[in-house]
């Protein structure tokens, strides 16, 4: 129900919540090993590239996050702890633009793509960590900036839509 009073997000807002979210994704994908890192960014391209224009079945959908799963989790021996945890949100994270259609969905991913710079930390706090994870959440902020634009309804901008209502 909420769902459908979300207005569907347009080409533009879906671009830089894409783009935010892979911004956010790239801190933590240069810290895990790199046959996870490629094959979640390979996901990443085509799940993010694709999600405009088509939105796979459901069964597909399930089949893809199953393999990434069981690539994540046999890569980790199939163990629990802080580097298998940080793969699995960067899996999640590269999968998340499939579920994309709506500005709520749209605010969802984002929210959800600032956990991945914090992960990142727990793998590494370097120089090049720091930038890269504030690059992501300030790619963020502005993807936000363009959501709530696009939610009150106002190209012009937020400010003149508060002047107009009050």
């Amino acid at each position: 129900m909420a769902e459908a009073s979300s207005p569907r997000l347009t080409r533009a807002s879906h671009v830089w919540t894409v783009l935010a979210a892979a911004a956010c994704l790239l801190p933590l994908l240069l810290q895990l090993p790199a046959h996870v890192s490629a094959g979640i960014a390979i996901v990443a391209i085509a799940v993010g590239g694709s999600s405009w224009t088509y939105r796979p079945p459901g069964w597909m959908r399930l089949l893809l996050s199953l393999s990434l799963l069981g690539i994540v989790l046999a890569t980790f021996g199939f163990s629990f702890g802080r580097d298998t945890g940080c793969a699995l949100l960067a899996a999640m994270l590269a999968l998340k633009p499939v579920e994309l259609p709506t500005v709520r969905d749209a605010r969802s991913l984002l929210g959800f793509a600032l956990f991945a710079p914090f992960a990142t930390f727990l793998l590494d706090q370097g120089a090049l960590s720091l930038l890269l994870g504030l690059a992501g959440a300030l790619l963020v902020l502005a993807a936000m900036t363009r959501l709530a634009e696009q939610d009150v309804g106002d190209g012009g901008g937020i400010g003149r839509a508060r002047t107009a209502t009050g």
